[in-house]
């Protein structure tokens, strides 16, 4: 959904808190501190580190986010596996774990 950026807002601007975004020209998730991409997970983090860690211990609620988003992109398999540009991490597709 487009959302207008408010006067005082750039694409660069830093904010205090993190976040986990995803981008599907790449197909990976990022942890930042800047905002307006093209998915944003709703949870804000007081730190890298800890949006780090959540984004590693919720594995399948990222993988099923990411494959709702390719549903309706398109572009990338729904079985490649998770990567995390932070850690540069890429974790397994394993079918067994996804309902």
């Amino acid at each position: 959904m487009y959302k207008e950026l408010s006067k005082d807002e750039d694409f660069s601007k830093s904010y205090p808190t993190w976040v986990i975004a995803y981008c599907v020209d790449i197909n990976s998730f990022f942890v930042t501190n800047q905002r307006h991409f093209f998915w944003e997970y709703d949870n804000e983090f007081s730190c890298e580190s800890d949006a780090i860690e959540y984004f590693k211990t919720h594995l399948d609620e990222f993988r099923k986010i990411r494959n709702e988003i390719l549903t309706s992109t398109g572009g990338w398999s729904v079985n490649s596996d998770l990567y995390l540009e932070n850690t540069q991490e890429s974790f397994k597709y394993d079918e067994t774990n996804i309902s």
